[in-house]
């Protein structure tokens, strides 16, 4: 086994681990549990970390989530309604819930 990633959150990791599960790459997250030692134990130790079962697809899944990474929008788009910023995937504004253009 061999470790690809290390995610901030367990969504974060569960989200990853999901898109690996999609391209036959089989993984396991570890440190799922471990949130609520922060504090006891080092920040880094208590992270999620994903690992891959088959050291040959540790290069396939590096590959794959840089790739989801880089696909994340990271724009931001104005609500020509009310003026507020919304992150770039948002579909309607979050202050007044009109629809933001494309």
């Amino acid at each position: 086994m061999k470790r690809v990633h290390i995610a901030p959150t367990l969504l974060d990791a569960q989200l990853a681990v999901d898109a690996l599960s999609s391209l036959g790459i089989v993984t396991h997250i570890f440190n799922a549990n471990a949130a609520g030692a922060l504090g006891e134990v080092p920040f880094m130790q208590a992270q999620p970390e994903i690992w891959v079962e088959d050291d040959t697809q540790a290069a396939r899944a590096c590959e794959a989530l840089s790739g989801l990474h880089n696909a994340l929008p990271r724009d931001e788009k104005n609500c020509p309604y009310c003026g507020e910023r919304n992150p770039g995937n948002f579909l309607s504004c979050w202050q007044c819930g009109r629809a933001l253009p494309d």
